[in-house]
């Protein structure tokens, strides 16, 4: 690539990345529904045309932006992986304190998510089968972290799978509950502390 051709992709790219800053905005302030792509090029300082160079649609804008807040949640899962011995479950603390930080901090977006994805209304496959991919995967992640924990004994052998879809449910219905209605729940720090241990006080090695 030439440097004039490269030099214009990277703008392309900045003007691109600018919209979907400006739709995560715009999407956490009015909603998927409300929200409009005049709303989204003002929100961006840019022209209209401009949008549809990038999306066809408002849908696909927003589909990037899910997209992206779901590779977040699925980075923390990751960062488990990284722990060994003694440390697995002190990290695994850590790990939960950053998804409640990312969905705290993206509560509407994590609102809009999981009620699109339900299908009122009109059912959007496209975000539909997003989720599902999102959560196998992040089961994936989560059934390897409990896989590690049996290397270092520090659990006893279980089904990883299992445990990682149990633990899965447990803390999407916390985190929703955290995100509608945080006043039937303790304080952030001990709600961490507490979903860690029932996470894996159930497979501790005996």
């Amino acid at each position: 690539m030439s440097n004039m051709a490269g030099r214009r992709q990277a703008a392309r790219d900045v003007r691109r990345a600018a919209l979907v800053s400006a739709a995560e905005r715009v999407f956490a302030e009015k909603g998927y529904h409300a929200a409009t792509v005049d709303d989204i090029t003002r929100a961006a300082s840019v022209a209209k045309g401009t949008f549809y160079l990038h999306f066809d649609e408002k849908r696909a804008i927003y589909h990037e932006v899910i997209r992206g807040f779901l590779g977040l949640v699925q980075d923390i899962g990751r960062s488990l992986a990284a722990a060994a011995g003694k440390d697995f479950i002190a990290q695994a603390e850590v790990a939960a304190a950053e998804l409640m930080r990312v969905f705290v901090e993206n509560r509407e977006l994590a609102r809009i998510a999981y009620r699109e994805s339900l299908g009122s209304g009109e059912r959007d496959e496209e975000l539909a089968a997003m989720m599902r991919g999102f959560y196998r995967d992040l089961a994936e992640l989560m059934a390897a972290n409990v896989r590690r924990g049996m290397e270092l004994g520090l659990f006893r052998a279980v089904d990883p799978m299992l445990v990682a879809y149990a633990q899965v449910g447990m803390v999407e219905r916390v985190l929703l509950q955290l995100l509608d209605d945080p006043s039937v729940l303790p304080p952030p720090e001990r709600i961490v502390k507490e979903m860690v241990q029932l996470a894996f006080a159930g497979v501790a090695a005996r």
